[in-house]
């Protein structure tokens, strides 16, 4: 049997890693030892107090389909015990138990929560309604596993990223709540790398100052698509760090504090993460001057017809419905391009052949780039434009 301990990280991550336990009982020898760590992402309100969790326990699986009714499951520890997520920060971790578990690749893990022990506080300490939570028991949540997580016969760590930010969606429906709809994943801690930098930002002297409570993200490629695998938040001195992540290629992605609303955000792509090593990725902010982005699926078929929208946003981060866009095919052989009369925020785009096209739409000084790939239509049907 492996050991694996549980531990609660400042992120909201469980953490894998290896380590060798030697402990001797009585002149028994313990099975390997795993841990589990829980980690917090920060939360990106400034409003927000405190986000307690109450874990009831947390169990891993070897099986990846966690809708199978007879799937089996380990428990790893039962903490039965509340943790303020926010207090988990840039990596930090606290132990959630240790149980043992057999030597394996284990491809999913459960939480289980108790959401009425659980709860959101404002920053005077009043009590928060969360949605899909306040009255409802005991919820079982599933994290997502990037990668098969190996626990050795000399045990392991696993780390659980739980993203407050993305977990706890603040006043969808306008009416000042919080909606639960919960964003976890789980990595072999010992298997990842990590992103950490300052962010600065200009002032109005000119020079370049800290900037505190940014949100930092990491995007990452999923099966063709880009999605956020972590977020972190500057501390007072600018200072972010996206830890846990697995090695790769990321796209990190900057955006200032609603206190420092006159910066513009910023996306940095190929920021490189290797195993066992910290990446220094510093960002500086500039001053926003407004910016322009299109609307419109980034893939098409063959013979089809898609309707592309470019929304403008002014220097006070406004909508400006009014502005006058331009637009501009830079593949002509690829795709083909409409414009209207009456609105110039609208357009539609053709795919002509298979390739890539890239469309271009600008406003004043403000351009934005959607590059289309086009694949072969292989439906036995005629193709019909949508």
């Amino acid at each position: 049997m492996s050991r694996l301990s549980l531990a609660l990280l400042a992120v909201a991550t469980i953490a894998v890693a290896c380590y060798q336990d030697d402990a001797r009982l009585g002149g028994i020898t313990e099975g390997p030892r795993a841990k589990v760590l829980l980690t917090d992402d920060p939360f990106p309100f400034d409003s927000v107090q405190s986000v307690n969790v109450y874990i009831v326990s947390i169990a891993a699986s070897t099986a990846a389909d966690t809708s199978d009714p007879g799937l089996q499951w380990v428990t790893i520890t039962a903490p039965r015990k509340r943790f303020d997520l926010l207090a988990l920060q840039q990596g930090t971790t606290a132990l959630l138990g240790e149980g043992e578990i057999p030597a394996d690749q284990y491809r999913s893990v459960r939480l289980i929560i108790d959401a009425d022990s659980s709860n959101v506080r404002f920053a005077d300490g009043t009590p928060a309604v969360v949605q899909n939570w306040n009255g409802s028991g005991e919820w079982s949540i599933y994290a997502f596993v990037e990668a098969a997580l190996q626990v050795p016969d000399s045990g392991a760590e696993i780390v659980i990223d739980f993203d407050v930010g993305r977990s706890f969606q603040y006043n969808v429906a306008g009416d000042g709540t919080f909606t639960f709809i919960p964003w976890i994943r789980a990595v072999n801690k010992a298997a990842t790398g990590s992103i950490a930098g300052t962010v600065l930002g200009a002032a109005d002297s000119g020079s370049a100052v800290p900037i505190a409570n940014a949100t930092v993200s990491a995007y990452g490629a999923d099966q063709g698509t880009w999605r956020i695998f972590s977020t972190a938040r500057t501390d007072g001195v600018g200072h972010y760090r996206l830890a846990y992540l697995l090695p790769g290629t990321y796209i990190v992605g900057v955006d200032p504090p609603s206190s420092a609303s006159s910066l513009g955000s910023t996306l940095d792509s190929n920021v490189v993460v290797s195993r066992g090593v910290e990446t220094t990725h510093n960002v500086t902010l500039s001053q926003f001057s407004g910016s322009i982005l299109i609307n419109g699926a980034s893939s098409m078929l063959v013979n089809r017809t898609n309707r592309l929208e470019a929304f403008v946003i002014d220097e006070q981060h406004q909508q400006d419905p009014n502005a006058i866009v331009a637009w501009e095919n830079l593949d002509t052989a690829v795709l083909g391009l409409v414009t209207y009369v009456d609105s110039s925020r609208i357009a539609r785009v053709t795919s002509k052949i298979v390739g890539t096209g890239r469309i271009v739409a600008t406003s004043g000084a403000l351009a934005d780039t959607l590059v289309i790939q086009v694949a072969p239509d292989t439906s036995s049907g005629p193709s019909a434009p949508r």
